[in-house]
């Protein structure tokens, strides 16, 4: 009923109401979900079940005769008198208000109130009905959130009409469409998005497409559609993701020209994808060999030291493993063809602090530079004629047979020193020098245990160490020198000098002191006449 509509709740005693009607709509008032109560000169005389709920009471004892002050907020008592001062007939309503009403728990409600003169017990009095608008404020608020989203969020959000026709659409939609709400309102979706657009094939999809739309402008738009059914037709979010895939196309490009290739695999190991530079340095067919392909790609992968390394070991491994960025320089066979290379490999997680991201290794091809670098490498540390250690590395080799733990028994040091050499250089020259020198080099790791370490210090002595000694090496040397060496058609004897030292696992002498010790035997135990025998 409207306010003017409301009967009041009369004097029980009235004569003006016969007993039946009067039952029955104290009936009505008991069962009513208002709350319904009656004030006689500003005391609470009576109170429906209703209102004794919202005000949390537990009998009429807390509420009946106290003032009706005490149930309503101080900002709400003001607009209460004004109300009721305007009802001077009796019958006669007031327009709802709203009013803040007082539990007795403390608690506050949001209540329509509407005033309404009345008689009770012969006297004036007034009864008030009171509705609570808890609810319907929670409801509206929703609805300002909502319109406001709708309002200020980025996307475009279109409603269409079940006859296809859009019926609202958000400023974002005018700044991702370049079409005003006077332009489109009223028209097909169609039309709106510059492409056929059909809400119901995106729900049979799943709700969401990815589709290409049209700017008013007729620049492509990439679009991500979500439609949601309404009573009344649907709603469309349009998430314009157009800068994205632009970023992406660019990104993309400039990944395709790099010269490090670059492979993405997932958490399983299988590729995701390569640029153009992996898949020419691995030779890999996109499609073929990598989308899809299990665990690990056809190489064989070995260290800088020549041996393969363990699966666990792989720098994508040791990423996925501790989340960390993980460099290594490897060697690649690949099964296919043989071919041997070397790149240099950074792992890093497509997604940090996810077990399940990608891993993207980065790599380079630097085969000639690493071989080039291992031939200065061996430059450095070999002799060019022999292709035996030299000096530095022999004293290294020595530092660290002296300086492994585990060593155990005496090892052996050999100094040698070939007899009269400068002799077969002055009358054979240069060039029969050095192919003996080749020679002897060679027999002298022959003669050798596999283990000893035969190096060249300059000239025409030679150093070997052997890290278990026998006590039989001179000897085993002499005999394999004793062979006459033949070179440019001549034949030529060589003898050697040879030097020794034992060194134990307590001996405390530096690698240079031994090697000098060794140097002093190799003196004492020169002949006193040398002589070159020539065939």
């Amino acid at each position: 009923m409207a306010p003017g509509e409301r009967e009041s709740v009369g004097d029980p005693d009235s004569s003006s109401a016969s007993p039946g009607l009067a039952d029955r709509y104290r009936v009505l008032v008991e069962h009513s979900p208002d709350a319904i109560g009656v004030h006689r000169r500003g005391v609470l005389v009576y109170l429906n079940p209703a209102g004794m709920r919202y005000l949390r009471a537990e009998s009429a004892g807390d509420v009946i005769g106290r003032p009706i002050v005490d149930f309503i907020a101080a900002e709400s008592i003001g607009p209460m008198f004004e109300r009721i001062a305007a009802l001077d007939t009796h019958g006669t309503a007031s327009a709802a208000s709203e009013a803040t009403v007082l539990a007795l728990d403390g608690t506050t409600l949001t209540m329509e109130a509407v005033s309404v003169r009345t008689v009770w017990n012969g006297e004036p009095a007034f009864q008030v009905i009171l509705r609570d608008l808890t609810e319907h404020k929670a409801a509206q608020k929703a609805l300002r959130y909502q319109a406001a989203l709708v309002e200020h969020v980025s996307d475009a959000i279109v409603g269409v009409s079940s006859d296809g026709l859009v019926s609202s659409w958000n400023p974002a939609a005018e700044s991702v469409y370049g079409r005003c709400s006077a332009d489109v309102l009223g028209r097909s979706v169609s039309y709106a998005v510059g492409v056929p657009c059909d809400p119901i094939s995106i729900l049979r999809a799943g709700g969401q497409l990815c589709e290409s739309h049209r700017h008013a402008d007729g620049t492509a738009l990439a679009v991500v559609v979500s439609a949601a059914e309404m009573p009344d037709g649907w709603v469309l979010v349009c998430a314009d993701r157009s800068a994205v895939r632009r970023a992406e196309d660019h990104f993309t490009a400039v990944v395709e020209s790099l010269e490090a290739g670059v492979v993405v695999l997932d958490h399983t190991g299988r590729v995701e994808s390569a640029n153009l530079a992996a898949k020419t340095i691995l030779d890999l067919q996109v499609g073929a060999e990598t989308a899809g392909r299990a665990s690990s790609l056809p190489f064989r992968v070995y260290g800088t030291d020549e041996s393969p390394i363990h699966p666990f070991e792989h720098p994508v491994a040791v990423t996925r493993k501790t989340g960390q960025p993980s460099q290594a320089v490897i060697g690649v066979e690949r099964r296919r063809d043989g071919r041997n290379f070397w790149l240099s490999l950074t792992a890093t997680m497509l997604t940090s602090g996810s077990q399940a991201s990608s891993v993207v290794a980065t790599f380079v091809d630097i085969t000639d530079a690493y071989r080039m670098n291992m031939k200065l490498e061996h430059a450095a540390t070999h002799d060019d004629l022999t292709g035996l250690p030299n000096r530095p590395l022999i004293l290294a080799r020595l530092d660290e047979e002296l300086a492994r733990p585990a060593r155990d028994g005496a090892m052996a040091v050999l100094f040698i020193d070939l007899d009269n050499f400068k002799t077969i250089n002055d009358l054979h020259g240069h060039i029969v020098g050095d192919a003996v020198l080749g020679v002897v080099a060679a027999r002298l790791t022959r003669a050798l245990p596999a283990d000893a370490f035969v190096g060249r210090i300059g000239g025409d002595e030679f150093v070997a160490v052997i890290p278990h000694r026998a006590g039989t090496e001179a000897d085993d040397v002499r005999a394999e020198l004793a062979s006459p060496i033949t070179t440019g058609g001549r034949v030529l004897t060589v003898t050697a000098s040879i030097g020794g030292v034992a060194v134990d696992r307590d001996d405390t002498r530096s690698a240079m002191d031994i090697l000098d010790d060794a140097d002093h035997e190799m003196y004492q135990s020169k002949p006193a006449t040398q002589f070159l025998s020539q065939g």
